[in-house]
């Protein structure tokens, strides 16, 4: 059976759960909705919709915590976030905050097929270096 794949909004929320839960134990809804600057009540019908689906478990105004499902797709989510930051940076020399916009919009849409060769391709430019001819190439104006 192929796992549900969540609406990239509803992803950007579950990482945002995650990353909170990581850094303090659980998250609440005020720190869900500063850190995705968006007011309370939106938050509540993303956590409704997150909770009616398996991923997180949560009580009106208690603690937001993923459950395994949701901690799982969650850190395969984070995982391609940073494979694609770290490319960016590495290989396309972009700024950090570009690298980071961008990325977060590509990792609701590549396979994770996509990403681990992303990855291979980050991981032999790291060892073997980027030729001058490579940055000629790829970063010409």
């Amino acid at each position: 059976m192929k796992e549900e794949k969540l609406a990239p909004r509803l992803e950007d929320y579950l990482e945002t759960i995650y990353l909170i839960e990581k850094r303090n134990g659980v998250a609440r809804v005020k720190e869900i909705a500063r850190e995705r600057n968006v007011k309370m009540p939106t938050v509540t019908e993303v956590l409704r919709r997150l909770s009616e689906r398996g991923y997180i478990l949560y009580e009106p105004y208690g603690y937001v915590r993923t459950t395994e499902k949701g901690r799982e797709y969650a850190e395969s989510l984070y995982k391609k976030h940073e494979v694609l930051i770290d490319f960016m940076k590495t290989v396309l020399q972009l700024p950090p905050e570009v690298a980071e916009e961008e990325g977060c919009l590509m990792e609701h849409h590549l396979s994770k097929e996509t990403v681990e060769r992303i990855q291979r391709l980050t991981e032999f430019f790291k060892e073997k270096g980027l030729s001058e001819e490579f940055k000629r190439f790829v970063w010409k104006k």
